[in-house]
């Protein structure tokens, strides 16, 4: 069955924020960089960081949204003898009916926030995930054993073994920036789709805080400024804000951003008329240079790669791809943003009876920093 305009392809999402609602992490530090390098290797590990400067903004978010932290992790640890951290603890013991775990940061270093990235130095193939940063999340675990991920690429992927075999040649991408002014478009549509009394909250806690007044937004410039995983970020940010249906909440976003790019009026005449001159196979095959281009055009490297096959069916390959650019341990595909740049291109020119697009492998299973879609033609 094919998707309704405006609807993300139909499977369950029920499970995406399973590991985000099972492991909420309370971090009450007045280190800003600290927090928010945190902050950003807690979501990019799947888990949800709820981030505060002194025990009062604690216990005031814990009275208004009623989270229940597994774990605090606390900057400064003279709040330990503070009145209100006290009660804050004595509120939770009585509620969850257990001792909440306190955790000092005196002792960590984050470089950054990254987890998993590419090192063209020690891979040309493939990313590599951050020593310093993996030694953190150890640490975390030993608390919360059940939030362990596989710190480690997966054995066998289409993007290492199997498609190079077929023509394909794996990269890493060189820069690590992207267009200012596509950071831009995805703040502006991430504005539309999140609501408004959540907005500072979620952006500080995925680590995005300078991004929560617009005046700080990046310009909008085609300047390469944007560290790749912003991107994925922003886009769990995104899901945070509707936690019973995060894919679909993806998916209105991405459509917030397309209304921008993809929708311009010359692109749309030029997209339904492709298919009339030049039938099914050549349409795909424009539909698929137009997109690599795109994509490409932002990253300032070559950073996609497509091929058709003698089924006629086509796979499409982002490599460093920016929407699972460092996150690991995810339950099923999560390249939504992309799901629906395809989708759209086929109602643009009146394809989607004749195609079905599908992510077949993701960076966020299986560590790569790549993630692979598979066109085929549908069956009459």
């Amino acid at each position: 069955m094919v998707p309704a305009p405006g609807e993300p392809p139909s499977f369950d999402s029920a499970d995406v924020l399973k590991k985000a609602r099972e492991h909420v992490l309370l971090i009450i530090d007045t280190n800003e960089v600290r927090s928010q390098y945190l902050a950003r290797l807690l979501t990019l590990a799947g888990l949800r960081a709820i981030i505060t400067s002194t025990s009062y903004q604690a216990f005031d978010r814990f009275l208004k949204e009623h989270f229940v932290p597994r774990l605090i992790l606390l900057g400064q640890q003279e709040e330990t003898t503070g009145p209100i951290f006290t009660r804050l603890l004595q509120r939770l013991n009585h509620e969850i009916q257990r001792d909440v775990p306190v955790m000092p940061l005196s002792f960590i270093y984050l470089p950054d926030g990254l987890l998993l990235s590419a090192e063209d130095t020690i891979s040309n193939t493939m990313h590599c995930i951050s020593p310093p940063n993996s030694l953190i999340l150890r640490r975390i675990w030993q608390f919360l054993p059940s939030a362990q991920i596989p710190l480690k690429t997966a054995e066998h992927t289409m993007v290492l073994e199997s498609l190079p075999k077929l023509g394909f040649k794996p990269r890493v991408a060189r820069s690590r920036r992207s267009f200012s002014s596509h950071m831009h478009l995805e703040l502006k549509a991430a504005r539309q789709v999140i609501p408004a009394d959540q907005w500072n909250t979620l952006l500080t806690d995925v680590g995005l805080a300078q991004f929560c007044k617009e005046e700080q937004w990046p310009p909008e410039v085609d300047q390469f400024t944007i560290p790749p995983q912003y991107f994925s970020l922003l886009m769990r940010a995104v899901m945070f804000s509707a936690p019973t249906q995060p894919l679909r909440q993806v998916y209105r976003w991405a459509g917030q951003v397309e209304a921008d790019t993809l929708q311009k009026a010359i692109f749309l005449f030029l997209m339904q008329q492709i298919p009339k001159v030049i039938g099914a196979d050549r349409t795909m095959r424009t539909l698929l240079t137009i997109l690599a281009n795109e994509v490409d055009s932002r990253r300032g490297e070559k950073l996609t790669e497509w091929k058709r096959f003698d089924d006629g069916s086509f796979v499409f390959v982002f490599y460093s791809n920016i929407f699972a650019y460092s996150v690991m341990g995810a339950e099923q595909p999560l390249c939504m943003p992309w799901q629906y740049s395809f989708d759209l291109m086929l109602r643009l020119v009146k394809q989607e009876r004749q195609w079905e697009i599908r992510e077949v492998e993701c960076s966020a299973q299986t560590h790569t920093g790549h993630c692979v879609f598979l066109i085929s033609p549908r069956k009459s």
